[in-house]
């Protein structure tokens, strides 16, 4: 004979396999939905080719202006701020703009 806590433990096992059993077979019978067994279809059209930001149309790009903001923040010990600073007047990428900051090349450029 078996306890309380035994019969309710059968009971739940043979619940779970009935559920488990019930859903493989109902799953199989409408088609499983998705095919999963290999990566999802690609677009016929290709991805929009990427660009540069647009240089800021205010005051015509780069100018002494912008060129003294930047030493500003340098001199404040704003290096990040004089990066993005730069990047935004001249439409610069990260990695460029950031060596033109560390190097002083900035002072330079001509747009």
């Amino acid at each position: 004979m078996l306890s309380a806590f035994q019969d309710a433990t059968w009971q739940a096992i043979a619940w779970t396999a009935a559920i488990f059993l019930l859903g493989f077979i109902f799953g199989k019978r409408t088609g499983g939905g998705r095919d999963l067994s290999g990566p999802p279809p690609m677009s016929e059209e290709p991805p929009p080719p990427l660009s540069a930001p647009e240089p800021e149309a205010s005051g015509g790009g780069f100018d002494s202006g912008v060129r003294a903001l930047i030493e500003a923040e340098l001199t404040a010990g704003h290096k990040i701020e004089a990066i993005k600073l730069l990047r935004e007047a001249t439409g610069m990428g990260l990695k460029d703009a950031k060596e033109a900051v560390e190097d002083g090349s900035f002072r330079h450029i001509d747009l």
